[in-house]
């Protein structure tokens, strides 16, 4: 019978601790090049300028349709062709930033078509300019809206980042990789790595609906 050995931790547990270190710094900067791009391509969405419109449905529309994969595949071996080389762990943040933007569009573009008509024909009679308008109550409260939907797209970012390692950047997936090949435990390395993905997950997901239950709105 199998018998489960957790002895590599003593050795290579630094390691795989660091890996998890550099998976959270990954998902934070991408989470925030992600929200951003996001906001303002949802903005594109709702513009009544057309070529603003066009070009964010293509953006969305081509990370929505093509492999994660394949676009870190674009960033990191295709644009060295033109003389753009970029480090493994930056590639992977602006490949994974850009990519999370497409989903996180849709989802605040929904919570703007959410907020009804009454709220701008309040601030316009309260003399807002329709900047002052989005900025201070149409945007606080779509998000609120959408932050349910934006958790969630948090979470499969977080399991998405886990394709990183392809680019040689030693985060969760890449340390565990590492680790196998010295130790050839696969079964425990990928077990641990499987609870750890499932901890992070639940305890992201259990923070989100307390919060949500905070500022939940009825529209």
């Amino acid at each position: 019978m199998y018998k489960l050995n957790f002895n590599f931790l003593n050795k290579y547990g630094g390691m795989l601790l660091e890996g998890m270190w550099t998976t959270l710094a990954l998902v934070v900067c991408c989470l925030a090049i992600g929200f951003v791009l996001g906001t303002v391509m949802a903005l594109f969405k709702q513009s009544k300028v057309k070529p603003l419109r066009w070009f964010a449905a293509v953006w969305v529309d081509v990370l929505r349709n093509t492999p994660f994969l394949v676009q870190i595949f674009f960033f990191y071996y295709g644009l060295p062709v033109l003389g753009i080389n970029t480090d493994p762990l930056a590639t992977a943040i602006i490949a994974l930033g850009i990519n999370t933007s497409a989903p996180n569009c849709e989802i605040i573009r929904a919570g703007l078509m959410a907020v009804k008509k009454d709220y701008y024909e309040c601030a316009a009679a309260l003399g807002y300019t329709r900047f002052q308008t989005l900025w201070y109550f149409v945007l606080p409260i779509s998000l609120r809206v959408a932050f349910k939907s934006l958790v969630n797209n948090f979470v499969n970012l977080v399991l998405t980042s886990s394709v990183c390692f392809s680019i040689t950047v030693v985060e969760t997936m890449g340390a565990a990789k590492i680790i196998v090949g010295r130790v050839s435990r696969p079964f425990e390395v990928y077990l641990l790595i499987l609870v750890c993905y499932c901890i992070f997950t639940y305890i992201v997901s259990f923070a989100a609906k307390l919060i949500d239950k905070k500022i939940r709105i009825k529209l």
